[in-house]
């Protein structure tokens, strides 16, 4: 039986007698196919031979790239090819089918390959291919999601120190982490603030290659794998608690003051207890005059706390969004405009008090605009997408408002009018239950309601009980 000349690991395959016949008579560029050579065309041959760069960062430090590589040896030449892969066996196997394309087709059918497959794009060319991808999804997120989702994908290679995404595997996430803890530590930023926040940066980042983006970008040329694969997301949720009673029932009081201006604002003689609480809304920003009418902020601490809207629906909230069936009842409908797009992709309707449409009706001071706070359509693209508000003073001053009555006043980024909305879908959750506080919210699963928007606004009380004698 004669020899198999098979190579020993870290040697390069041995080139057929037919090819070295072709090669030095120069016949041809792409050689006809000859026997396979024992072992060559299989994956566990080139799984041996499977390596992985390394690069040095502006430090120094040497950074091992995900990617994996391996050498052929073609008519000739010998060249490095990038394999798509990160795991070894899906490796091995990619690199063995692309040795028969080289034997069958030449350096040509390889090359041009990897140059239309990009497999190491920088982190603003990854970007915009996921951008271009989410077009094609089923259901394709919102443009201010991607936004969010590319963002903080920038921030986390940026906190690694990562600059393509070749590099970016789960030791730079980790990384990344790590340098985020450090700088936040430093701050002193409370530890829960900072384990959610950062988990949040990579939970984003992470949207950016879900299996559906992969798929299609890998359709398109761009294969890249996960490399969030295995990374652990905690977040410590802060448990919620509906407003005290005396709380809303105060809000309820002196909204009007906010419609009508409140003469009695900005006087000597408050007790101790508001004047700290004016103290921290003066440090979230100027000292607003609310002795002045404020129609738009009235409405939309009332769409907030008697409809339960977010702050962009309020925002971009329609009078043509509400209706009345033949009993008279009315009705608000959530849904898309041109400057538009509820969160999830999905309209919702709500059954709401006759007396709410009223008060908004005689709170409003723009009969001419089709907006519930009035003014006209904003050109910006950021507003167009979400990421900004057509009117962000009316929304600071009703936020303003709420903190000098106790609401998120003492944090340091908080959102009062999101607060508001939390207890509208307290209140649901324990009037009606978590399957309508979750559709009235607008949230695709009741996991979201139960964690961050379902608290007892009422302690039942207990019947049971039965002391004798």
């Amino acid at each position: 039986m004669k020899k198999q000349n098979i190579a020993k690991p870290g040697q390069m395959p041995s080139i057929p007698e037919s090819c070295q016949d072709n090669a030095k008579t120069g016949l041809g560029k792409s050689p006809a196919r000859g026997p396979v050579r024992s072992g060559a065309a299989t994956a566990s041959y080139w799984r041996e031979r499977l390596y992985r760069n390394t690069y040095l960062d502006r430090h120094g430090q040497r950074r091992v790239v995900s990617g994996l590589y391996v050498r052929m040896h073609h008519d000739g030449s010998t060249r490095q090819v990038r394999l798509p892969y990160s795991e070894r066996t899906a490796a091995a196997e990619e690199a063995a089918r692309l040795y028969l394309l080289l034997r069958e087709q030449g350096w040509h059918a390889i090359t041009s390959r990897q140059e239309r497959h990009p497999g190491s794009p920088s982190i603003d060319e990854y970007c915009e291919h996921y951008r271009a991808a989410a077009v094609s999804m089923e259901r394709p997120p919102r443009d201010v999601s991607i936004r969010l989702y590319c963002r903080c994908l920038k921030q986390l290679c940026q906190l690694a120190e990562v600059r393509q995404i070749r590099h970016l595997n789960r030791e730079a996430v980790e990384r990344a982490r790590d340098a985020y803890r450090q700088r936040a530590r430093k701050e002193r930023r409370p530890e829960s603030a900072v384990q959610n926040t950062i988990t949040k940066v990579i939970r984003n980042a992470k949207a950016c290659f879900s299996r559906e983006a992969l798929a299609i970008l890998a359709r398109r040329g761009v294969k890249v794998e996960n490399p969030f694969e295995g990374i652990r997301l905690t977040q410590e949720i802060q448990p919620v608690f509906a407003l005290a009673g005396h709380v809303v029932d105060r809000i309820w009081r002196e909204l009007p003051l906010l419609r009508d201006g409140d003469p009695e604002a900005g006087k000597q003689g408050v007790s101790q207890p508001e004047a700290s609480v004016k103290k921290a809304a003066k440090a979230q920003g100027p000292r607003v005059d609310f002795r002045k009418p404020r129609p738009a902020s009235y409405s939309a601490v009332l769409l907030a706390l008697a409809c339960g809207l977010r702050a962009n629906e309020i925002d971009k909230g329609r009078w043509s969004w509400f209706g009345f069936d033949d009993k008279g009842e009315c009705f608000l409908a959530i849904r898309e405009e041109r400057d538009f797009r509820p969160k999830g992709g999905s309209a919702r309707i709500l059954k709401v008090p006759r007396s709410v449409y009223d008060a908004l009706a005689a709170a409003r001071w723009d009969l001419s605009s089709p907006y519930l706070l009035g003014g006209a359509e904003s050109a910006s693209e950021t507003v167009a997408v979400g990421e900004s508000y057509r009117c962000p003073e009316a929304l600071h001053y009703a936020n303003a408002w709420l903190r000098l009555r106790g609401i998120e006043a003492d944090k340091r980024s908080g959102n009062p009018l999101h607060r508001l909305r939390k207890q509208f879908g307290s209140a649901l959750a324990t009037e009606f239950g978590l399957f309508a506080a979750q559709k009235l919210l607008g949230h695709s699963s009741p996991t979201v309601t139960a964690k961050y928007y379902a608290a007892q606004t009422e302690l039942p009380t207990l019947t049971h009980v039965r002391i004798l004698g």
